[in-house]
């Protein structure tokens, strides 16, 4: 099954039509529910313990591995709710996986069956948890913490995004109950409930062209790459992408997955050989090739956006001032590319050459 090349009338016409079949899903009787599911609809932090055999958890780095350890999720959240639910873990990444990048890697969880869930977890099949890797390492914390911004920064621009949870993060050793490590982590929404959410499913073949998807988001999303500096993904082969499609035949990338960004600059994080640029720190726009006449509206959403995104650096607690103030320096070079025509039209056309 090949995916549909929409025609230009309809990549120009996808953000009504987008609009049209949200409104009949909500007409139906049938249509789903779009909120968030009950983690991802409080922005305050969830207080966490996860308590599992860590050890041997950190000893299954295979990339392809499939096992998964027993371990026991406890929560608290502002409002009080509490509880604590049986879970299973698994390693997962690429990079982070390596013992030399990573002390503690990335991990995902899994809830069990629908009626042993808890009321918080309702809905949940599994979540990503993003982890401090390396938790001796206070720089790797502020990672974790401006990880955490990005994915709040792009919800600024569209709900075609994932939403994420901060937690206040404490991992036990099981039967021991000794701390292997404490500090900031952030569940990831799961990307079927992105999709339900804005009234669409997955589509999950690679193959994707940027003639495929719907041009307004696919431009978004580029121009929201090159502001954090971040080359590491492909949209061919769906990685740091996902695809939701809408009914009668829209497709919407969605990105995700930013600690290659040269906003963070991230020890281990590096560019592409094939890339013209030698630091994640250097940006280049990697999307499709833009009118200005296109390019125009989306970089005017950016504008508009640009106290809001500046807010949430200078308001967010437990980041670093320094590390604040350097992102905030590196979306002032951003920001100085947009407003000036010419710079605006040699980055963003650069590839149309």
């Amino acid at each position: 099954m090949m995916v549909r090349t929409l025609c230009r009338g309809a990549l120009l016409a996808a953000g009504l039509a987008f609009g049209a079949a949200a409104a009949q899903a909500q007409d139906s009787a049938a249509a789903k529910d779009r909120r968030p599911t009950r983690l991802f609809r409080d922005e305050t932090p969830i207080t966490i313990t996860l308590s599992a055999d860590f050890k041997t958890i950190f000893k299954d780095r295979d990339t392809l591995s499939i096992k998964r350890f027993p371990g026991t999720l406890g929560f608290r959240t502002e409002a009080g709710d509490t509880g604590t639910q049986e879970v299973e873990l698994s390693t997962r990444g690429h990079s982070r996986l390596l013992p030399v990048v990573c002390d503690f890697p990335p991990i995902r969880v899994h809830f069990p069956p629908a009626d042993k869930r808890l009321p918080m977890f309702r809905g949940q099949g599994s979540l990503k948890l993003s982890v401090n890797c390396r938790p001796k390492d206070k720089e790797y914390e502020d990672f974790v913490l401006e990880e955490f911004l990005l994915y709040r920064v792009y919800n600024l621009f569209t709900d075609l995004s994932f939403k994420v949870r901060l937690a206040k993060a404490t991992y036990l050793n099981a039967g021991k109950g000794d701390t292997v490590a404490a500090g900031a982590s952030f569940f990831v929404e799961d990307a079927s409930d992105v999709a339900r959410r804005n009234g669409g499913e997955l589509f999950e073949q690679s193959g994707v062209r940027f003639g495929d998807v719907d041009s307004t988001t696919i431009l978004r999303a580029t121009v929201f790459e090159y502001l954090i500096g971040n080359t590491d993904w492909a949209l061919q082969l769906l990685h740091n992408f996902r695809i939701v499609r809408v009914e009668p035949g829209f497709y919407y990338p969605v990105p995700y997955d930013f600690d290659f960004s040269g906003i963070i600059k991230t020890p281990y994080a590096h560019p592409s050989q094939q890339l013209p640029i030698r630091s994640v720190r250097e940006r280049i726009y990697r999307g499709p090739c833009p009118t200005m006449e296109e390019l125009t509206p989306v970089l005017a959403e950016f504008a508009a956006r640009k106290d809001a995104i500046y807010d949430l650096y200078k308001t967010f607690p437990g980041l670093d001032p320094k590390r604040s103030a350097q992102a905030l320096q590196y979306l002032d070079e951003f920001y100085k590319t947009i407003t000036d025509p010419k710079k605006a039209n040699t980055e963003f056309r650069y590839n149309c050459r």
